[in-house]
């Protein structure tokens, strides 16, 4: 590859839908990072997804508080100093903090480690000014959304199988088997295989390039009532989106249970319904009245997790796998 072929995948259309897309996401980072006082759990989510694995596994790790005092400090009065000592306090790699600088100011910073994902390409830059000049670009976004832009190889269509098969996996039907058989395939599979795997993934579901890349995902059951009712919604939309982002912090949930109460039809419309109908067809999912005594039953059982605003104090549980409902709303 070279320069040429840069050029020509600028052109694509299909390079356009994803730089827009790697675009807006950024952007939300962005947002997000721009506003510490109101950061939470959730909205990390939306940094992680862009400042990538280094910094989702180490700032986790200690009270977020910390992390908003310390990016204050950032935004007050921008310096490589107080990058820095958000960057001790976490022990975070240089390409994390300088992928921080690019969601701040990606007019003025490039995404940390830019040239390693632009090898693939056959090309290397040692001025990253040159690379705006070079290929007209607006600002840094656009070399983020090139580095992360990996046409799948035509030739290779296992890659393309193995891609379905995971974007397959349905939390409420597919056996953990099946999922263990995938993920030996998975880590046989050499770094340039994975890095093409990943950066697909990335775009196409986060839960499911989360799901594979995890060492030991855990069972999770979701009192499914609950959550239709959560906020007074009575909408089933809240659960079908929290079917796409099961993980919380370095946990990834995997297979799911939902448990109903065996009236929760009547909270819902016309419209709810039918699609509560066709989702209760899927294995694992359960009515039972009250729900609460089979959510802590198969929770003790099978050693999941809960999802539930419930405190489920009649009954017997570990109190620590049990999440409130907020943890998994996307904002």
């Amino acid at each position: 590859m070279s320069i040429n072929t840069i050029n020509n995948i600028l052109n694509e259309k299909e390079f356009e839908t994803h730089r827009q897309k790697m675009k807006n996401m950024v952007n939300r980072a962005k947002t997000v990072l721009k506003n510490p006082k109101t950061l939470n759990d959730r909205k990390m989510f939306w940094v992680f997804r862009v400042l990538g694995r280094d910094a989702e596994r180490k700032i986790v790790r200690k009270h977020i508080n910390d992390f908003q005092f310390l990016l204050m400090h950032i935004l007050k009065k921008p310096s490589d100093n107080r990058f820095k000592d958000l960057q001790n306090f976490y022990k975070l790699k240089d390409e994390t903090i300088q992928t921080l600088k690019f969601i701040l100011y990606p007019q003025k910073y490039p995404p940390g480690n830019y040239n390693k994902y632009l090898k693939k390409f056959g090309v290397e830059f040692y001025d990253s000014k040159v690379i705006l000049k070079k290929f007209k670009f607006k600002d840094y976004t656009d070399l983020y959304a090139l580095m992360n832009y990996v046409p799948l190889d035509k030739k290779s269509p296992f890659i393309q199988e193995f891609l379905d098969e995971i974007l397959s996996i349905d939390v409420l039907e597919t056996k953990k088997s099946y999922y263990r058989k995938l993920k030996e395939i998975f880590v046989a599979f050499d770094d340039y295989e994975k890095q093409l795997l990943n950066l697909q993934l990335k775009n196409i579901s986060f839960y499911h390039y989360k799901l594979i890349n995890s060492s030991n995902p855990k069972g999770i059951i979701i009192d499914g009532s609950n959550v239709i009712r959560y906020e007074n919604r009575n909408k089933i939309d809240l659960l079908l989106d929290m079917m796409d982002s099961l993980y919380v912090d370095e946990l990834v949930f995997f297979p799911a249970v939902i448990v109903f109460d065996k009236n929760i039809e009547y909270h819902l419309d016309y419209e709810d319904r039918e699609i509560l109908k066709k989702l209760s067809e899927k294995k694992r999912v359960y009515y039972n009245s009250p729900a609460d005594e089979l959510i802590t039953y198969l929770s003790n059982k099978m050693d999941y997790y809960m999802i539930s605003n419930d405190k489920f104090s009649e009954y017997q549980f570990d109190k620590n796998k049990l999440f409130d409902i907020r943890r998994f709303v996307n904002v």
